[in-house]
């Protein structure tokens, strides 16, 4: 029987989906407009070529995805320590901060600088958040939740992607960031006023919802088994492939479009919207799958990098056959919806295992940091592999498919060891 989502739980589900709301609409904005950024410095003479201003500018969100990723492991450790009502409130404030600065930045050195910094901001958000889904929902609230909160993160991004290019056309991308800070303090003032109220109440442990916590059971909730380090570090390397296909595959396919279909820059990005229409979607999708089909988010997981594997192929097939831009773009939405599904289960649904240790902030904050190892890698990384095949993007479509097939590989190979700790 379907279990009734409380009134409460609905006010924490949609109160965090407009935080995390916030935080993308603060963070990816620089990302989104990356084609727009590297034709503006070649325009402006900083740059002689569009692959000398990829290169650059890279820098900036790849430095991004760096302090993010590490602030991710600090503020996980302390979020299990600090109230996370308060991380929340000082992440969104230096968020909004960062994205202020970066209006009057004058070169990519002072970018580098204050995009790190947001980095780090952003990575407050995320550990405090799953503390608080599990602390204070059930079960059946906390998945609720969870859909809802990623949903934040792909509605920011639909909304950017469709504001983004008619913006373009009338001010610069240093104003439509500048906006996005003043959207952010907006959501910020809300937090600070609903979340004394909504969460003034007592919290209720998803584990131990109708259960008696006795002394054997506190003294175990510290001491985590040794062998399940092992399925941990192969679900960690499985998050760096699934982050660099994620953050590599969506930051750069406006410039495929661009370069390789020939999509005016502001309509390459305008038809990025549909992998975040299809990602919002498969949050959904996914969770129905893990829960009725599965029942392993590990399991889950391999099967979504296996799908993933045969889209990349199919799009560099054609690319050598028969160039499409509707097989691009369908095959691009699928790829990034297929690892924003691999995110879920990894790192929306993992930590929670870790609940009845007193660690969900801690390896929320582990496990999400080697999504933006992997993103750091991935977004210079393929920025190199195109300038390498001379100008062709395609090599670094035929490398989606290899990191594919190795992030099932890596997801069936910690199953057994995982299944175990599970259970």
């Amino acid at each position: 029987m379907q279990q009734i989502i409380s009134k409460r739980g609905k006010a924490i589900a949609w109160l965090l989906t407009l935080v995390y709301f916030a935080s993308y609409l603060m963070r990816k904005n620089f990302d989104i407009m990356l084609a727009r950024i590297t034709t503006d410095f070649v325009s402006s003479g900083a740059y002689s070529t569009i692959e000398a201003a990829e290169s650059s500018v890279a820098i900036v969100s790849m430095i991004m995805t760096v302090t993010y990723g590490a602030g991710q492991i600090i503020c996980g450790i302390i979020g299990d320590r600090v109230k996370p009502q308060t991380m929340l409130t000082c992440g969104l404030s230096l968020a909004a901060s960062c994205n202020v600065a970066m209006f009057f930045c004058p070169s990519v050195p002072f970018m580098v600088a204050v995009w790190g910094i947001n980095g780090f901001a952003h990575s407050m958000l995320w550990p405090p958040i799953v503390r608080l889904m599990s602390t204070y929902l059930n079960d059946a609230e906390y998945g609720y939740s969870s859909v809802r909160v990623s949903w934040g993160s792909s509605i920011a991004t639909i909304l950017l992607y469709l504001l983004c290019p008619i913006a373009l056309g009338f001010m610069s991308w240093r104003a439509i960031i500048l906006l996005c800070s003043i959207g952010g303090t907006g959501i910020l003032i809300f937090w600070v006023i609903c979340q004394k109220r909504i969460f003034a109440n007592d919290c209720i442990p998803t584990s131990t919802v109708g259960q008696r916590e006795t002394a054997s059971d506190k003294k175990k909730r510290s001491r985590l088994p040794i062998y399940v380090f092992l399925p941990l570090a192969l679900i960690m390397l499985s998050i760096l492939l699934q982050g660099a296909l994620r953050d590599g595959v969506t930051n750069w396919t406006p410039s495929i479009l661009s370069q390789t279909y020939g999509l005016p820059e502001e309509s390459a990005i305008f038809y990025t919207v549909v992998p975040s229409v299809l990602s919002m979607i498969s949050f959904y999708v996914f969770d129905i799958l893990y829960r009725k089909v599965f029942k392993s988010e590990i399991v889950c997981a391999s099967v979504i990098f296996i799908f993933s594997a045969i889209c990349s192929f199919i799009l560099y097939v054609s690319n050598i056959f028969f160039p499409s831009v509707i097989i691009a773009v369908i095959s691009v939405s699928l790829i990034i919806a297929c690892m924003h599904g691999v995110n879920f289960m990894l790192i929306t649904v993992v930590p929670k295992r870790f609940v009845r240790f007193g660690k969900v902030s801690t390896f929320s904050g582990l496990l999400n940091a080697w999504t933006y190892v992997g993103a750091s890698i991935a977004t210079p990384g393929f920025a190199l592999l195109k300038k390498a095949s001379e100008g062709s993007w395609n090599t670094g479509i035929l490398a989606w498919g290899i990191i594919s097939i190795l992030g099932a590989a890596v997801c069936i190979a910690a199953f057994p060891l995982w299944r175990k700790f599970c259970k």
